[in-house]
């Protein structure tokens, strides 16, 4: 029989403190797992992929350029086309220092100059590797005046680049990631975001060239970003970055199976509960294909981790089975649970479940999990993306206990006078704001801001219309529900 404490020190050194959708290249390739549904984001004609925040964007931008991590997924999931003809390079992206792409303090001093599309067709062809008359200099600003001022000669060279790689039977892959990064505002943001995604568009007339551009939902529903012509034959095409719960359970058993400690205790009591077991070659230990998307093999393995019920006692299994229990808790409003989160809840209940516990994951470890999960996602939300939210849930908070009527938000707002000192504060802010809440400029007041928090999945509307708040934002943001885990103070 395994023991706890092994399997402990394997979910806690094997899940990443940023997971899959961090941007840290240190990790071994067997850490990878791919979700089925992930295939068509990966494959080489997906030019649009689109994810909520955690969900993997900055993981594949880092990855797809790898050779390395190309060749262990085609190991590994043979269904995904990720051959050795394929070279992705990176582009724009969280990095902090690139010579791929011009950083957003040169795009803010390019664009006094230039027009976005210049700027994106300067990228292409330094990353494409075009040849002369093409400006060998370092210098973004004159490789840029070069392609605006010959237009003509960049096509030519376009086609050529095109025609070079279908002769190598090759094909060119350029990543771009972490959009809302582009400039400090939105005004800035918006116009050169809207120019990739047309050039991502007109790139798909060659045979072997590429763009692969990720992007957050917001962005995607953003008119002035997508607001242009034929805007929909792209993003017809669009990959999505949906986890399912196999999938996480996947992810977790694949890192699990291959932590240098604790792996092989693992990977014994994975054949023990399920008769499955792991194949190996030198880059790591493959899960099994039942594994990855059979439930009812992933419970099965998953309640000799973390037990049969989230409570002791003969009435334990009311407050629910773990294996479901975890991933329903961490449910947005738009019914998405990111790696990350997941992550997170996995590997703080790990670190806190007693040394002297019968279980690697103790139920109330698993519960102070999604407490933490909670309050990170909370402060990715309004410290990175949308500063506003967390002044309209101000004078929410510990004052609202879940499902109520909107009612409810409306009196406490109007208390406040929330939505006046927000537009007030909004005014003020400028072009730096980050997405403000589309209802304010459409006059909607409180039921146009609650349309607002439902689109980013902050809330839910039940079927008689009252507010629902997923436990992943409402325990950190301080909301009460009968019978639910108490929320963050």
């Amino acid at each position: 029989m395994a023991d706890p404490n092994e399997l402990r020190i394997a979910l806690r050194e094997s899940l990443p403190a940023v997971d899959q959708a961090g941007a840290a290249d240190t990790r071994s390739p067997a850490f990878t797992f791919v979700p089925p549904s992930h295939a068509k984001a990966l494959d080489v004609d997906s030019s649009v992929v689109e994810g909520i925040r955690g969900a993997g964007k900055s993981f594949w931008w880092m990855h797809l350029a790898s050779p390395e991590h190309r060749r262990y997924i085609a190991a590994a999931f043979p269904d995904i086309r990720l051959g050795s003809a394929i070279e992705a390079v990176q582009a724009f992206g969280a990095q902090s220092v690139s010579t791929r792409a011009p950083s957003p303090d040169v795009l803010a001093a390019l664009l006094t100059s230039h027009p976005a599309r210049a700027i994106w067709r300067t990228v292409l062809a330094h990353n494409a590797g075009f040849g002369e008359p093409f400006p060998t200099t370092t210098k973004w600003s004159d490789r840029v005046r070069w392609v605006a001022e010959h237009p003509e000669e960049f096509d030519e060279l376009l086609r050529a680049k095109d025609t070079e790689l279908d002769t190598r039977g090759q094909s060119l892959v350029v990543l771009f990631d972490a959009l809302d990064r582009l400039a400090d505002d939105w005004a800035t943001i918006r116009p050169l975001s809207r120019a990739l995604l047309q050039l991502a568009l007109d790139v798909r007339s060659t045979r072997r060239i590429r763009f692969k551009v990720f992007l957050r939902p917001d962005m995607l529903q953003d008119r002035e970003i997508i607001g242009f012509p034929d805007a929909s034959k792209l993003l017809a095409r669009k990959a999505d970055l949906r986890w399912q719960r196999a999938d996480l359970y996947a992810l977790m058993f694949q890192c699990a199976a291959n932590a240098a400690n604790g792996g092989a205790a693992f990977r014994q009591l994975a054949a023990e509960a399920t008769g499955q077991a792991f194949a190996s070659d030198e880059q790591g230990w493959f899960l099994p294909r039942a594994l990855r998307s059979d439930e009812e093999l992933q419970e099965r393995l998953f309640e000799r981790l973390a037990g049969k019920a989230m409570a002791s006692g003969p009435s334990g299994y009311k407050r629910g089975k773990p294996y479901t229990w975890l991933v329903n808790h961490l449910l947005d409003g738009l019914g998405q649970v990111s790696p990350r989160s997941y992550c997170a809840a996995v590997r703080h209940a790990a670190e806190h479940t007693p040394a002297d516990a019968t279980t690697a994951l103790h139920f109330r470890a698993i519960q102070a999990g999604v407490q933490a999960a909670s309050r990170i996602r909370v402060n990715e939300v309004i410290t990175e993306d949308y500063p506003w939210i967390e002044f309209v849930m101000q004078p929410l908070r510990g004052k609202v206990t879940v499902p109520c009527a909107s009612s409810e938000f409306e009196r406490l707002w109007d208390k406040e006078k929330t939505i006046e000192r927000l537009k007030d504060q909004l005014a003020s802010s400028g072009a730096t704001v980050k997405l403000p809440p589309q209802s304010l400029s459409l006059g909607l007041g409180a039921n146009g801001l609650l349309d607002d928090l439902q689109s980013l999945g902050l809330i839910e509307r039940l079927r008689d219309q009252r507010i629902q708040m997923p436990d992943v934002y409402r325990i950190g943001f301080g909301f009460g529900r009968r019978g639910g885990l108490k929320p963050l103070k």
